[in-house]
């Protein structure tokens, strides 16, 4: 073999031979232009000691022309090559397109960043009802009994519970009785009722006529308290 020496010094490839250099630097390239490869490149190219692209360019091709050179070689298309200009041009276009979001110091906003805040918006007030409600429940006292009529039950209890807050509801006598004790058992848990709503002001105590709460409601099961939370 003619070949003395191979060396490789950063991407430049050059080869000794009996009579001179030829250089397969990118830069420098030995020959002009020729398509043709000749024994000694193609041996070359085998022993994978230079590509084909850098056999072109050692002749005399740019290397964008190389690279298109290269995929013909196996069955590509390359026409499809974009020299290095068209190349950063594009990748320029990307990357206004990508930051045209940004106006000054804020940003313009797209269809989608408006449907975003809408759903934010939302979120947040719907957060602040909860918080709004459970404020009121935290802080709202009562400190007596209320007393109320059929068609304010639901508003005074099951609404008035529905977000975790005890409602008391003592049902009392009507006009009839059973005995005086019963009377006096009635009236005892009456008096007890009021003392727990002071001394528990953080719930609602209640109080409604039994047979206006609850038709045909025994008045023998009086003295009767129902306990509400969560609706």
């Amino acid at each position: 073999s003619n070949i003395k020496k191979n060396r490789i010094n950063r991407g430049r490839i050059t080869i000794m031979e009996g009579r001179g250099t030829t250089s397969y630097a990118t830069d420098k390239p030995t020959y002009g232009f020729s398509t043709a490869t000749t024994e000694f490149d193609d041996a070359l190219i085998s022993r994978g000691i230079v590509s084909f692209e850098q056999a072109m360019i050692a002749k005399g091709a740019s290397p964008q022309e190389a690279r298109r050179l290269a995929i013909l070689k196996e069955g590509g298309d390359g026409s499809k090559i974009l020299c290095d200009r068209d190349y950063d041009e594009k990748i320029k276009i990307k990357a206004q397109k990508e930051s045209v979001k940004k106006v000054g110091d804020g940003y313009d906003y797209s269809d989608e960043d408006d449907t975003d805040d809408e759903n934010d918006e939302e979120f947040l007030k719907k957060y602040r009802q909860m918080r709004i409600n459970e404020m009121k429940r935290k802080y709202q006292r009562y400190g007596e009994v209320i007393h109320i009529s059929r068609p304010d039950w639901k508003r005074e209890v099951n609404e008035a519970s529905k977000n975790g807050l005890w409602v008391i509801v003592n049902l009392t006598r009507s006009s009839s009785s059973l005995s005086r004790r019963h009377d006096e058992v009635c009236d005892s848990v009456e008096e007890a009722v009021r003392e727990l709503a002071e001394l528990f002001d953080e719930v609602k105590f209640v109080s409604i006529a039994s047979t206006s709460a609850i038709e045909n409601w025994p008045v023998e099961n009086l003295p009767s308290l129902f306990y509400y939370r969560f609706g």
